[in-house]
């Protein structure tokens, strides 16, 4: 006799979680934008990948205020976004100089743990700080991922889970003071906006310093 019966008829909990969940809600990316406050993270030293400028010093885990006492340039990046991730490190590393004398600090966050992020820019040589972004956790905390917002889902070529590529300037008290994404991959690096805001974020922090 031909049995019709099912698993899941039998055996209720034994029924596909594709079929019992609802479809997750999608929500959608919201870059931080100037004005706004980046909230807190912690830099572990277990994350750092290149050491230099604000992560000299770090021994443990400690949160960012407390190793600035500069405007910061923190850049988002990824392996994954290809030639387009080559490009902004380089860019990255041709104004790195340009930024210390600005005033600022600059920190590069990848999505790439110490081995893929080495093995990929060696060529490079690149002499600024870099951590470890693990988990997009400071792209969610600027609001440039989302795991239910894909980019491969609207950019050709992407083809991983990662950010919009960012860049922020941030103050001691973790305020932003310039901010630019580049959600569709077609801009380059804004080079002379972004020494502009070092600039004056550096002398905004040194006449409230100064009162």
């Amino acid at each position: 006799m031909l049995n019709n019966n099912r698993y899941a008829d039998l055996l209720p909990e034994f029924e596909l979680d594709i079929v019992r969940k609802a479809p997750q809600e999608k929500t959608p990316i919201k870059p931080l934008v100037a004005g706004d406050t980046l909230p807190s993270f912690h830099i572990h030293k277990k994350n750092i990948i290149s050491r230099a400028d604000i992560l000299k010093t770090v021994n443990g885990s400690l949160p960012i205020a407390q190793l600035l006492e500069r405007p910061l340039v923190i850049a988002f990046h990824s392996v994954h976004w290809n030639g387009y991730g080559q490009r902004r490190l380089e860019a990255l590393k041709d104004i790195y100089a340009d930024i210390r004398v600005m005033g600022g600090s600059l920190l590069v966050a990848t999505a790439e743990d110490k081995a893929t992020f080495d093995y990929t820019t060696q060529e490079l040589q690149l002499p600024f700080a870099t951590i470890f972004d693990q988990h997009n956790h400071i792209a969610k905390k600027a609001g440039i991922y989302s795991s239910t917002d894909p980019i491969w889902d609207r950019v050709a070529g992407i083809e991983e889970d990662v950010a919009i590529p960012a860049i922020y300037v941030i103050t001691p008290s973790l305020k932003i003071t310039y901010a630019t994404t580049d959600a569709w991959f077609e801009k380059g690096l804004p080079a002379r906006e972004l020494l502009s805001a070092v600039y004056e974020a550096s002398q905004e922090e040194a006449h409230r310093i100064a009162i």
